[in-house]
């Protein structure tokens, strides 16, 4: 397995990292029409989005997708549909994992719940798998949306360093201990492709 790349939440200057979603998917590319295929292995769902507030909504700023389609035994590029008036522009070298690349977009979404959005990765806590909770990173800031316009903002960062902590000192006991079982390696598994968090 691969460590995921992450959808950003560009939000006072600073681009985040989305590290946790409290209700459901943010975000599905199929209400756009669009169906993305893995662009490689450390983009299994085949998409990034980068999110940001435009006059207190949420909006999905751009969306870089990989629409691949099948040609007997090959693939070849599709060009996706325009969304919005926005045209996909073709591959980047930034951004080669994709082949559609849809700027400015400022779609608007609905969302209600919270978001998690994370800066500062502490990089000896890196685990080449799934997403990166937000404990991981040193700033956690954390929006509060109610059908897509933002009511709150709060900043999380002391509390994901409390439970940092916990994590850490969990896994230094179990780092003295016995090998995990099977059923651990699976809810480990499950847990970093989740980003799931609880308000």
């Amino acid at each position: 397995m691969t460590a995921q790349i992450n959808d950003l939440f560009r939000h006072r200057a600073t681009e985040f990292s989305l590290a946790g979603i409290s209700e459901g998917e943010l975000f599905d590319p199929s209400i756009l029409g669009l169906e993305p295929a893995m662009a490689s292995t450390a983009c299994w769902r085949g998409f990034q989005a980068i999110f940001t507030v435009l006059e207190s909504r949420l909006v999905l700023e751009t969306l870089h997708v990989n629409l691949p389609e099948r040609d007997g035994n090959e693939f070849r590029t599709v060009k996706g549909p325009t969304i919005s008036g926005v045209i996909p522009t073709g591959s980047r070298e930034e951004f080669a994992l994709f082949n559609n690349h849809y700027e400015r977009l400022n779609y608007p979404l609905d969302y209600s719940g919270g978001l998690l959005l994370a800066d500062g990765f502490i990089r000896d806590l890196y685990v080449h798998m799934g997403f990166h909770p937000p404990w991981k990173y040193e700033t956690v800031i954390e929006l509060v949306f109610e059908n897509g316009v933002l009511q709150n903002e709060f900043d999380r960062s002391e509390r994901m360093a409390e439970v940092r902590q916990l994590f850490l000192d969990a896994r230094g006991d179990r780092d003295a201990g016995k090998m995990p079982t099977i059923d651990e390696i699976q809810q480990f598994v499950d847990r970093a492709f989740d980003r799931r968090y609880s308000m």
